[in-house]
């Protein structure tokens, strides 16, 4: 279920970015879709993760599904009308970032409850894989597929991906033990235990600080790619696909490395040095301004960012109680709700000094975040 939400969620992501790009000639208010779908995180993202130690499932998963369908329709009859009125498409991505909050911690909690927990790495890098891999070629499709059917079909065609996602989700539900728990209180106990159970482990409470300071700098890469493509690189939307197939192919190699790694006992360090290479990749990746060499380098931001991602995640389930391995996972999106600030900045900061010198910034700050947690995160290293 989670490969039919990969591709949906990459045809909508390269067909809202390359049209907003395309009709107002802004980077930054390319940059900006990125940012109003993920603002909302910071409000919804922990009831999301509450909902999740709650509720099935496979139920919140199918929900979704039909909302971000409902969501992309309108999304394609607004595109078909020339992007009238183009306030419009933010709301919506408003929309389609609240419906985000409640799909990562049901999907976790669904692949990590299915699997004993010293198989949790796997069993994140495993789904990561395979998500990743269909993902890659799936932006490679939707770059062809809004250059030759246009971005209203994209649109439409990605939100019927979302409610094939979620019927399958419903359907792999069945015979596991993903509902929680009873709880007799309100959400909002919940919400407010789940936060301040977060903040008072050290290790859990420093990988959320880290996720935030990545997810500004160094994810925010993402809302550019449309302006790196065409002005950077000097490619059309369909190398703008093909760079988003070598990023997925990169964040395959990542999670495989990771699966490999078995159930490796330094993962707080492994998540430091992940950190350091990343920030090189993203520097570097379109410095040169060629697209071959780009090609290459963006691999190694792919496989980058999706460890990253992956053990974020498995540091976050094994440190925390099993009934609120839901809200760790909506902690974690509460905290990369940040990373709205890094697509703005990142967006307005390119059209300033150019793109490419913005991202140098960009990842240098991610270097040196990844540099003061070896030094000071000791608890962190040992992890």
């Amino acid at each position: 279920m989670s490969i039919f939400f990969a591709l949906g969620n990459w045809g909508a992501r390269l067909a809202i970015g390359w049209v907003v790009l395309d009709k107002t000639d802004s980077v930054f208010l390319a940059a900006a879709t990125f940012a109003v779908r993920q603002a909302p995180q910071l409000v919804a993202a922990p009831f999301g993760g509450a909902v999740a130690d709650r509720f099935s499932s496979g139920r919140i998963l199918q929900t979704y599904g039909i909302f971000r369908f409902i969501v992309l329709g309108l999304m394609a009859l607004i595109a078909a009308n020339d992007l009238e009125p183009l306030w419009a498409i933010y709301v919506l991505l408003i929309f389609a970032g609240i419906g985000g909050s409640f799909e990562l911690p049901a999907m976790q909690r669904l692949i990590t409850g299915s699997v004993p927990r010293k198989l949790r790495m796997n069993a994140v890098a495993v789904q990561s894989t395979g998500t990743r891999l269909v993902g890659a070629f799936g932006a490679l499709a939707s770059g062809f597929a809004i250059d030759s059917l246009g971005v209203p079909a994209t649109l439409a065609g990605s939100g019927f991906l979302f409610v094939v996602g979620g019927a399958f989700a419903m359907f792999a539900s069945q015979g596991l033990d993903v509902r929680a728990q009873h709880h007799a209180g309100s959400v909002f106990r919940d919400v407010a235990d789940g936060l301040k159970m977060m903040w008072r482990l050290p290790i859990v409470r420093t990988v959320l600080v880290a996720a935030v300071a990545v997810e500004i700098f160094g994810f925010a890469f993402g809302s550019v790619m449309p302006s790196i493509a065409r002005d950077a690189l000097g490619v059309d939307v369909k190398g703008l696909g093909t760079l988003s197939l070598m990023l997925g192919i990169g964040s395959v190699f990542g999670t495989v490395f990771l699966a490999m790694l078995g159930n490796f006992s330094r993962k707080g360090l492994l998540l430091i040095y992940i950190a350091l290479f990343y920030g090189i990749f993203i520097s570097t990746f379109s410095a040169s301004g060629s697209f071959t060499i780009a090609l290459v380098l963006i691999v190694g931001v792919g496989a980058s960012s999706a460890a990253f991602d992956a053990m974020q995640w498995t540091l976050l389930q094994l440190n925390v109680p099993d009934n609120m391995r839901g809200r760790a996972i909506g902690g974690w999106s509460f905290a990369i709700g940040f990373g709205w600030v890094g697509h703005l900045g990142l967006g307005a900061l390119s059209e300033l000094i150019g793109v490419q010198w913005a991202l140098a910034g960009a990842g240098a700050v991610v270097v040196a975040t990844g540099l003061l947690a070896l030094t000071f995160a000791r608890g962190l290293r040992r992890a």
